[in-house]
């Protein structure tokens, strides 16, 4: 049996009663709901803003059209052919390390980042001074040149043109970085950056097994992004190094 719907003289008087003190019981209410309408638009704001960055500075974010990751090793000859017939390579290793001050008394953790001299492919590197990286970071002799983050100077000490001690490496501090154009897409770092040529890097005796690397392959597409849909080739799969099973390497596209 249904039961009887309330009686609109009995809801009408509930209301009245809640009503009696007037509005002063719905300021809180009012409150949330205009706290809630403004969270809501500061939300909406800001994903339109980080998406419209991404959409009209994506080259610079990512410093390449397409960029693919490898971990803990780096692309054997037949993914570095397909990689290559892509377009503009540039090859960069990035990993956690102790820099050192040459007389051992004070050392830290950076965030090693090693290019080749295609880096980068859009976008500008800043550093002071401001001189082309590759000449930041050349040889001399048995010395390599460094560019690192201010704080990591701060923090040992240093100032341009001292020492500091990398695996087996010795580097001059040449500069220190002023604006790095793929930092946001390197990821969350966890200490100052330290930046160095990837001959330099081979030579620190850091990448070895065990060691934890990441590898990252930064292409300047052939192909205009306007042109053409990109080719479903990036997602078919290549052999492990074991051969035990097939996997894609993975892939990022601005």
């Amino acid at each position: 049996m249904r039961r009887p719907l309330p009686r609109l003289g009995t809801a009408w008087s509930l209301a009245l009663r809640e009503m009696r003190g007037g509005l002063s019981g719905f300021y809180i209410f009012l409150a949330c709901i205009a706290l809630g309408t403004g969270a809501i638009a500061a939300v909406n704001s800001v994903s339109r803003a980080i998406t419209g960055a991404i959409a009209t500075q994506g080259q610079d974010i990512l410093a390449a059209d397409i960029r693919f990751e490898l971990d803990n090793r780096e692309a054997n000859p037949e993914e570095l052919a397909f990689l290559q017939e892509l377009g503009d390579l540039s090859v960069s290793t990035g990993l956690r390390s102790m820099a050192r001050v040459p007389d051992g008394s004070e050392q830290g953790l950076v965030e090693v980042k090693a290019v080749d001299g295609a880096y980068p492919l859009y976008g500008a590197f800043e550093a002071e001074p401001n001189r082309p990286l590759g000449e930041l970071l050349r040889r001399d002799g048995a010395m390599f040149g460094a560019v690192a983050a201010p704080l990591l100077l701060d923090r040992l000490g240093l100032a341009p043109g001292d020492e500091l001690l990398l695996g087996n490496v010795r580097l001059r501090l040449s500069g220190t970085v002023v604006s790095e154009p793929d930092a946001i897409s390197d990821g969350f770092g966890f200490a100052p950056r330290l930046l160095v040529s990837r001959e330099a890097l081979m030579e620190s005796g850091l990448i070895q097994t065990g060691s934890l690397v990441e590898h990252a392959y930064k292409i300047a597409w052939a192909i205009p992004a306007s042109a053409a849909p990109f080719p479903p080739a990036p997602q078919r799969s290549f052999p492990m190094p074991d051969g035990r099973s097939e996997r894609p390497i993975g892939l990022r596209r601005r």
